[in-house]
């Protein structure tokens, strides 16, 4: 169990570094109200390895000190120790220090540290007071990816949102991003829905083909079946389910077609709309290679 703890840990932080290779100006923007103008070197020499998260420099020439915390614990000693470590890199310039909650349970942390000749202060931010539009918006797809964990009012059309943005990209670059969306999306129990919406949209790319995604989609479908076992399964339901699902294909593939070649006539809507499943999933295979809209279904 621990070294699964590990090895989940090791993968959100590689993910997260990722993301962050470049600021995230919008999110920036969101929790300082400033922008970034590169990102500084953070390591401190030490016999013990000091390494803060992310320090970037601003436009109006304060430091911005970012750690990211994954689990509801203390983490004020360990701030006051990145204060002081930055402060003597960077003497004479405003420093300011954040700590990102993305993890599930509910965390009130204190955020300080008050004794008779001390008294330190820094700020917690859950990612979920972030309305996930605010990174939907930007430019950058690591920070539409980052939505996925900010607050979603509606989950299937915010994740829908972001593998538009992922199916755009080359085959190997959509297969790092989706890799990306789905170990951020266990931080929200999201997985089956990332995979699911990513079928849905004829991705090209098998998910289960994936080393990283395998064992944790696995996973999670084998606990979705018990439960699913355990409730039982009412017929209707199931049939609306299929209704529904074949709807999202049909205007799931409307969307892909007008992002890939503007304006979809009226014709090609009528037919997407009137046609079934096998047809819906043969014709998403082939829009990626399609040349003209007609061409999707010849």
């Amino acid at each position: 169990m621990e070294n699964n703890n590990e090895n989940n840990r090791s993968q959100y932080d590689t993910t997260f570094k990722d993301l962050f290779e470049q600021p995230p100006q919008r999110l920036l923007k969101l929790l300082i109200g400033r922008q970034a103008v590169r990102l500084l070197p953070v390591e401190f020499a030490s016999t013990q390895k000091r390494l803060p998260d992310w320090v970037f420099l601003m436009e109006d020439d304060a430091i911005f000190h970012l750690d990211l915390q994954g689990r509801p614990e203390g983490m004020d000693w360990r701030m006051l120790m990145y204060y002081a470590l930055i402060r003597q890199r960077y003497p004479g310039q405003e420093l300011i220090q954040k700590v990102l909650y993305v993890g599930q349970k509910v965390w009130h942390p204190q955020a300080t540290i008050k004794e008779k000749n001390l008294f330190f202060r820094y700020e917690v931010v859950d990612i979920r007071t972030i309305d996930c539009r605010a990174l939907l918006a930007s430019p950058l797809l690591e920070e539409n990816i980052l939505a996925i964990l900010c607050r979603m009012d509606h989950q299937k059309e915010t994740i829908r949102e972001i593998l538009y943005r992922i199916s755009a990209l080359p085959t190997k670059a959509r297969a790092d991003a989706l890799t990306k969306l789905v170990i951020l999306s266990r931080l929200r129990r999201l997985e089956l829905v990332v995979k699911t919406e990513a079928e849905e949209m004829a991705l090209v790319l098998n998910v289960m083909e994936n080393d990283v995604l395998r064992p944790m989609l696995l996973k999670v479908q084998q606990e979705s079946k018990q439960e699913g076992k355990q409730e039982g399964k009412q017929e209707g339901k199931q049939e609306g389910k299929q209704e529904g699902k074949q709807e999202g294909k049909a205007d799931m593939l409307l969307r892909l077609m007008q992002r890939r070649f503007g304006t979809v006539p009226d014709w090609v809507r009528t037919k997407v709309c009137a046609s079934g499943a096998s047809d819906l999933d043969g014709w998403s295979e082939r829009i990626f290679d399609a040349d003209t809209i007609e061409h999707i279904f010849q």
